[in-house]
């Protein structure tokens, strides 16, 4: 006999699928099984919500004891009520992160529902784990957004289509593969190492042999890697290497790296494979985006990289040390490109400063040391490894952190006082204490004896480490005093000099980055860096120091670093317009003092060009000008005030004196070096502004970026 319930039986809830209501229903006939059925609970009543006019009532009447008590408290009457803030459309209260949830781990050990930074979701997601009735593999609340939102394909913020048709044919020939898996493990593998290569190799050498097989994930991987290969290229390479132009091989490869990332599903994934490949993406995206969309893109990552938990040290959770160590990597990657983007558009806000973030610092080790099914982590080593370069851009970025938050106060402060630490120097002799980076002698030595003096210039990627970190700390020295709002004439001769030399050497590095030519395939990352602070100072200080040794070191370091750098193809942009002044008003100031000592000098290239393109731009301009007088007699011409307007520009970017009235600290270096309000890096961080100091022949890269 058949007999309706309205409710599911026992056996059919314990396996959350569901019941036909039946007595006995199919599932227990099935199974053998009695059919027992449970009555619901009844349903709890709901306390009557209270009227406003009762809450006011007892309200005064709390707020009057407390006053007969001579307690102090806000009265109603001075505050919002924040009640109705934090109450949602059911009347009830929401939920809100707890201060103290990063000092515990997470509740529930299944692997792929392991992370959950608030305890909104922690508590929702227990509750919908036993109210399912079907058997679904999904975790409930992800199931749930499916469910809710089965036709959001991930296709933004990419331009191709939303649909995940298949890629596989968009791949390139078994051959070209491997050569371009080469070019990462030589040109980009050593600056990001966000990839175990011996267990990544085997898994692409796999995936060549049967491409039609290859999960979605390693797909959105191997993509990517092509795209990042051929973006770390010149233009000749690739025409010998595959027989096609790099532009033509950047615009298939970086459709298909957007294609597979979508069928990845990757702002929905949880798979750190996926969001390697979203990060090797934006990193090969620096050149072609504007930075503040990059910045928001990132801001993706970061909020992937926050969901899966990988802010959070691996360790504390008991995950495997391969995993921890993977974790790690990519972490502080993901935080050192978010915090250069935040620099290049103005922004406070960064990985490190919003996420609260604990996760120690990589360790100092090979690949080759790190084994995927090892019980233990291997000791950090104590000299140079693979490691080095990524360290040493992971230090400098904690240097320069803008808030007092610290990833791990004790890895951070000193991460060289345990085993698991980037490296281990003498503590003996005190160089394994991270000194305060107020104290900027101390900490450059300290960089220097941690990790410089490791390197072996004859080792491309450790010759790159010195250059490129000394070139960084020469950019700290030249910053921090700019940043403080006062002239060159406060300081004595040796201050100055050593300032002005600062500024000089940072040129310099960088000068010889781009004419080493070992260094050719890492180029591709100094794109997104640049000598800015080094040329606003050196060509500031030039107009009062017009002869000598340092002046005509200067002088060679600017021109030369222009003319390699290829800063001719953004001569029109404002930042460079103001250089071009204050570069031709130095000039003349050097030519008088020559005159006066009876000497004629002659003009280098940098100096004659800026000459005719200023000719020009006046040229231009008149001719421009004469235009609208002639078109529009009757109506006045609008005098704002842009960036864009060469005399503005100039002035606002180099003061004569160097006050630096426009710069601040707080912006780009954060508050390691103190709060200097008096100036701010607003203009000079506007993309537009910022472009015109980014390198690269126009061939090779595409415009955009910044210094």
């Amino acid at each position: 006999m058949s007999l309706t319930r309205g409710h599911s039986c026992v056996l059919c809830q314990h396996r959350k699928v569901r019941c036909d209501q039946q007595k006995p229903c199919s599932n227990c006939i099935r199974a053998q099984a009695e059919c027992k059925v449970v009555a619901p609970q009844p349903v709890r009543r709901r306390k009557k919500k209270l009227h406003e006019r009762d809450l006011i009532e007892r309200l005064k009447k709390y707020e009057a004891l407390m006053t007969q008590h001579g307690i102090n408290f806000d009265s109603a009457g001075e505050v919002e009520d924040e009640a109705t803030e934090f109450e949602t459309d059911t009347g009830q209260p929401k939920t809100c992160p707890k201060s103290s949830i990063q000092d515990r781990g997470p509740q529930n050990k299944d692997s792929a529902s392991k992370w959950f930074a608030y305890d909104e979701y922690r508590t929702t997601y227990d509750l919908l784990q036993n109210l399912g009735d079907e058997e679904v593999d999904a975790p409930p609340i992800h199931h749930a957004f499916d469910k809710m939102f089965p036709n959001d394909t991930d296709s933004f913020p990419f331009g191709v289509s939303g649909s995940q048709p298949r890629i596989t044919h968009l791949h390139p020939s078994a051959i070209q593969i491997f050569q371009l898996w080469q070019i990462y493990i030589s040109n980009v593998n050593p600056l990001l190492k966000i990839s175990h290569i011996p267990t990544l190799q085997t898994q692409i050498v796999g995936a060549g042999a049967d491409l039609s097989k290859v999960s979605k994930s390693l797909e959105a991987l191997m993509f990517n890697i092509y795209l990042i290969a051929v973006k770390s290229m010149t233009n000749e390479e690739t025409q010998a290497t595959f027989g096609e132009s790099k532009a033509l091989m950047l615009r298939r490869f970086s459709e298909a790296s957007q294609q597979a990332l979508i069928n990845a599903s990757f702002m929905r994934s949880n798979d750190l494979m996926v969001l390697q490949a979203y990060f090797l993406y934006l990193h090969s995206s620096g050149r072609n985006i504007d930075p503040r969309t990059l910045f928001c893109l990132i801001g993706i990552a970061v909020h992937m990289a926050t969901r899966l938990g990988i802010y959070r040290d691996g360790a504390q959770f008991g995950l495997s040390p391969f995993e921890t160590e993977q974790r790690r990597r990519l972490w502080w990657q993901l935080a050192a490109l978010d915090k250069r983007m935040a620099e290049m558009t103005g922004s406070a806000i960064t990985a490190l400063s919003s996420s609260g973030s604990d996760c120690q610092l990589p360790l100092n080790i090979n690949d080759a040391d790190l084994h995927q099914h090892s019980g233990d982590l291997p000791k950090s080593s104590t000299g140079p490894t693979e490691m080095l370069f990524c360290l040493t851009r992971i230090e400098l970025l904690i240097a320069t952190d803008s808030t007092s938050v610290r990833p791990n106060s004790t890895a951070i402060k000193n991460p060289h006082n345990h085993s698991n630490s980037a490296a281990s120097p003498d503590t003996s002799t005190g160089e394994g204490c991270r000194p305060s980076s107020n104290d900027l002698d101390k900490y450059c030595s300290y960089i220097e004896s941690v990790y410089l003096k490791h390197c072996d210039p004859k080792i491309p990627v450790q010759h790159l480490t010195l250059l490129a970190t000394r070139s960084a700390l020469c950019k700290l020295r030249v910053v921090e005093f700019m940043c403080r709002g006062i002239p060159t004439s406060s300081l004595n001769s040796r201050e100055r000099d050593a300032l002005f030399l600062a500024g000089i050497e940072m040129l310099e590095y960088d000068d010889e980055i781009y004419t080493t030519e070992s260094l050719r395939g890492f180029l591709w990352y100094t794109q997104i860096q640049g000598p800015l602070p080094g040329y606003i100072f050196a060509v500031s200080d030039l107009r009062q120091r017009t002869t000598g040794e340092l002046c005509e070191r200067a002088w060679r370091a600017m021109c030369e670093n222009h003319e390699h750098r290829n800063f001719v193809r953004n001569i029109g942009n404002p930042t460079h317009v103001a250089f071009m002044h204050a570069t031709l008003r130095a000039w003349d100031a050097r030519e008088e003092a020559e005159l006066r000592l009876g000497r004629s000098i002659e003009p280098p290239s940098l100096v004659a060009l800026h000459r005719k393109t200023t000719a020009d731009m006046k040229a231009s301009q008149r001719g421009h000008q004469f235009g609208e007088n002639q078109g529009h007699e009757s109506q006045p011409r609008s005098q704002s005030p842009g960036p864009g307007r060469m005399d503005q520009a100039s002035e606002a970017v180099i003061d004569d004196n160097l006050a630096m009235p426009i710069l601040s600290a707080a912006d780009i270096y954060g508050s390691a070096f103190g709060n200097y309000d008096q100036t701010n890096w607003a203009y000079l961080m506007q993309p537009e502004v910022l472009g015109g100091f980014l390198s690269g022949s126009a061939s090779d890269f595409p415009q955009g970026g910044g210094f």
